[in-house]
């Protein structure tokens, strides 16, 4: 579908992965990885070993792509994860070692406008133990893709991880999301539901406001938040996160989230608060809002900033 919601066509759902950020172009992982574009014609096969394990999604640039691949016999919580670029029909390269030992990097943001990767380790412990899982960040680390230094890295706490580790109380856990160009990181609080904006890579802290950000629009300057108030009382928003001005605002949950590349336009998937068809709602530079499709979902990083 395009952006006013019209069909343009469709592939075989088989093995469907990651589409680019303009839609042009997928992953699809079927004996390996290889992209096809919105007619399902193959444009190649990526360079990677189909013994190994990787996580990926597309560069900026809409052509190259960026993962989190291990090697033959690891894990991918194993700490012995490494950053891979790659576009394809070429030959892809190792950029650096990622990851820590416990939990599983994946890539949030790749920009090679800004010379840029953003790689988040995520856990999934549960909270209390045995009852409700939640998805984590338990690290991010900045890498210069030119050059695989390490720009920034931080590790956050993590305190009881629903008795996989530590007895007590959980830690400050959050969950982080990126913007595309990778100048940006939301810290967005688990339990309570407060999120920091962070400049990378100085680590300075930008804004602070309450709500849940689900992803940021193509230039950083926007974020989706969710809102709870409680009991079944959720609110979704797009607002300025620099003076937090709210452009829109609906009593539905929001699920998902896509930024347009080269525009201020946003695709949210939301859904009621008790439940109900999903649909897929295109706010414009205004904020003006647009349901282009009901009782539909959008095949794309959720955004799992913790990895795809």
């Amino acid at each position: 579908m395009d952006w006013s919601g019209k069909v343009r066509g469709s592939v075989s759902a088989r093995g469907f992965s990651s589409p680019s950020p303009d839609g042009s172009r997928f992953l699809r992982a079927v004996d390996g990885v290889s992209a096809e574009d919105r007619q399902g014609h193959s444009l190649g096969r990526l360079d990677l070993d189909p013994n190994v394990y990787g996580l990926t999604i597309w560069a900026d640039d809409g052509r190259h792509v960026c993962g989190v691949v291990v090697r033959s016999g690891s894990g991918p919580d194993a700490g012995n994860g490494f950053l891979w670029i790659g576009a394809p029909g070429e030959p892809g390269r190792i950029i650096a070692a990622v990851g820590k030992p416990g939990s599983q990097p994946g890539v949030a943001a790749c920009s090679l406008k800004n010379d840029r990767a953003v790689v988040a380790s995520g856990l999934f412990p549960h909270w209390p133990p045995g009852a409700t899982r939640h998805l984590i960040t338990g690290e991010v680390q900045v890498v210069k893709l030119s050059t695989g230094a390490i720009e920034y890295e931080h590790q956050y706490p993590l305190g009881n991880l629903g008795g996989q580790r530590e007895t007590g109380m959980p830690g400050d856990w959050v969950l982080v999301a990126a913007s595309p160009d990778g100048r940006y990181l939301a810290e967005s609080g688990v339990f309570n539901g407060r999120t920091t904006i962070r400049e990378i890579p100085s680590g300075k802290p930008l804004a602070t406001f309450q709500g849940s950000v689900r992803g940021f629009s193509w230039d950083g300057s926007r974020v989706v938040v969710s809102l709870w108030n409680g009991s079944s009382d959720y609110r979704a928003e797009l607002i300025t996160w620099a003076d937090q001005k709210t452009l829109w605002d609906r009593p539905v949950v929001a699920q998902s989230m896509l930024a347009r590349p080269d525009s201020p336009e946003v695709m949210i998937g939301v859904s009621g608060s008790a439940g109900g068809a999903p649909e897929l709602v295109v706010l414009d530079a205004a904020g003006a809002a647009t349901t282009i499709a009901r009782e539909a979902m959008m095949a794309w990083p959720c955004p799992c900033p913790a990895g795809p």
